[in-house]
């Protein structure tokens, strides 16, 4: 009789710490993290982050999942995707971007972050080789060129040579970026002269007409001017 009532107080505490875990993994499912910009980052990632937007698509689609994840994926996984997209392009993740912009159809143009940058703009700030890659890409889908974000970051031409990327800088005057642009509208050699001021004398060469304000000014000259020609 005392095996027995042991037993069935074994049983008792058996079935309470089960019951205790199916509750505790329901709610987990409940809540788990839906969010692209938590994983848009880490390339190591990239099949969660895809994992989620493909459950999201079908969970708004089909209304096949809790009400919760539902809520999740409108209020905040769909609208993530181009913050998702400017996280990507700043660690250098080029499957995101590209997962990002083809399947989930991010904006490319899309304006985040506390200046106002777009992913080409952001692209520029690190430029790395990975960088100019992502920028043909963007660029090849639509990004503008010139967009403006806010002082002191201007367009992705000022940024780079802001941040001495020089071949980044090179790549966007090849595809046609526009040097005379800041963010208060058209300066004649603004680019020229920002280079110049930030003393990166190496892209002064592939500005259009640098040289020749160059040698218009004494100072700049003898600042920058061996470069030229």
């Amino acid at each position: 009789m005392y095996i027995k009532k042991i037993s069935l107080a074994s049983l008792k505490i058996g079935a309470l710490f089960f019951t205790l875990f199916i509750v505790s993994c329901d709610a987990y499912v409940a809540e788990k993290n839906l969010s692209l910009t938590s994983v848009a980052s880490s390339p190591m990632a990239i099949s969660e982050l895809k994992e989620m937007w493909f459950f999201c698509e079908k969970c708004l689609k089909n209304n096949m999942c809790k009400q919760k994840e539902f809520n999740q994926c409108s209020s905040v996984t769909i609208k993530e995707k181009n913050e998702a997209l400017s996280l990507a392009v700043g660690s250098a993740n080029i499957e995101a971007v590209h997962f990002l912009v083809e399947v989930a159809q991010a904006d490319v143009n899309s304006i985040t972050g506390r200046y106002n940058e777009t992913s080409l703009i952001i692209a520029a700030y690190y430029g790395t080789v990975k960088h100019r890659e992502i920028a043909n890409y963007l660029l090849s889908h639509g990004a503008d060129i010139d967009a403006i974000a806010k002082s002191p970051i201007d367009t992705a031409l000022i940024t780079a040579i802001w941040k001495n990327n020089i071949n980044f800088a090179k790549l966007l005057l090849e595809k046609g970026a526009n040097p005379s642009l800041s963010d208060v509208g058209l300066k004649e050699g603004y680019a020229c002269k920002y280079a110049i001021q930030k003393k990166q004398a190496e892209i002064v060469p592939y500005i259009p007409n640098c040289c020749s304000l160059i040698e218009q000014n004494s100072h700049w000259v003898t600042d920058v001017g061996y470069f030229c020609p």
